[in-house]
């Protein structure tokens, strides 16, 4: 091992034991302790919030036109402090989940829309959840599994393996599991035969052949086509759900199926169903920019076009 890598084992380590006390407290404590963890990751954590001003000074302009923007937002400060409040909450509530000590949690997780899963279920062709990295998604998976019924993440495998052992820890329980993207499309087609429910988070860089250019908050950026192409083939309904914080609750939203365009080449059709993808995500950062990660380089690759 080298001197960098135990470095990283040492910082995991130290952030694992971090865990504990937000994991045993009574949670409404935990969450307003996390709210002033964050207040000081927002002093300490300079590049993140280097890179979380840099793209909301980019996409600021775009979202002020958008019908139901805030205008308290517009100052990329009062945002970004409000961010790093959320994410300490994050950090709190990712500690309950990680050391399964989440009934208190799920009870506060409250589900809207139902009724559009079970009609996009009962067709039995399996469903594609469509998230982004809104809110707590980590528990949004979560809680759907212990609810309702089991799930399976696709996600991108760590470089670090031992990040993937810690993480499937949590993402293991209550049925769900996990499809690494690597061996994806293959795994996600046998699920869906058998009516599963697969979640995709879509706000992340995917380059040709596996992306294609689509609009995102008013720019170009790489976008996964996986969705549209599975559900192309497999009839599986494409489902938009997300997860917010209101005060002390997790509100999960369930959208009506996106249904895939018929008009135009196969290409033609990914495309433009792909960007249709993307209008869900807008809408939700939109409506609720404090809860979505703007510490991510989300147009990396696009920057020229």
């Amino acid at each position: 091992m080298t001197g960098r890598d135990l470095k990283w084992a040492a910082g995991t380590s130290a952030i694992m034991a971090l865990t504990v006390p937000f994991a045993v407290m009574p949670l409404r404590m935990a969450t307003q302790l996390g709210e002033k963890l964050g207040l000081i990751l927002y002093q300490l954590l300079r590049r993140w919030r280097s890179l979380g001003f840099e793209n909301m000074e980019k996409m600021l302009p775009w979202l002020r036109r958008q019908p139901g923007w805030n205008p308290l937002y517009n100052a990329p400060a009062h945002l970004a402090r409000e961010l790093f409040e959320n994410m300490g909450k994050l950090v709190a509530e990712i500690s309950r989940l990680y050391h399964g000590l989440d009934e208190d949690l799920f009870a506060t997780v409250e589900f809207r829309g139902m009724e559009h899963y079970e009609q996009a279920s009962v067709r039995g062709n399996g469903v594609l959840f469509i998230t982004g990295h809104c809110g707590n998604w980590e528990l949004l998976a979560l809680s759907f599994g212990a609810k309702y019924k089991p799930l399976a993440v696709v996600a991108k495998p760590m470089k670090k393996q031992y990040i993937d052992r810690l993480l499937e820890k949590m993402r293991f329980r209550h049925g769900n599991s996990v499809i690494y993207r690597d061996h994806a499309v293959r795994e996600i087609l046998t699920r869906l035969k058998s009516n599963g429910i697969v979640g995709i988070l879509v706000d992340q860089v995917a380059r040709p052949p596996h992306g294609v250019i689509a609009g995102f908050l008013g720019q170009p950026a790489w976008t996964t086509m996986m969705p549209v192409k599975v559900a192309m083939k497999s009839k599986a309904a494409l489902v938009p759900i997300f997860i917010h914080r209101e005060a002390d609750r997790n509100i999960v939203t369930i959208y009506p199926e996106m249904a895939l365009s018929s008009e135009g080449s196969q290409d033609e059709r990914i495309r433009r169903d792909t960007d249709r993808l993307n209008r869900y995500i807008e809408e939700q950062i939109v409506n609720y920019p404090t809860q979505w990660n703007w510490f991510y380089r989300r147009w990396k690759g696009t920057e020229n076009l």
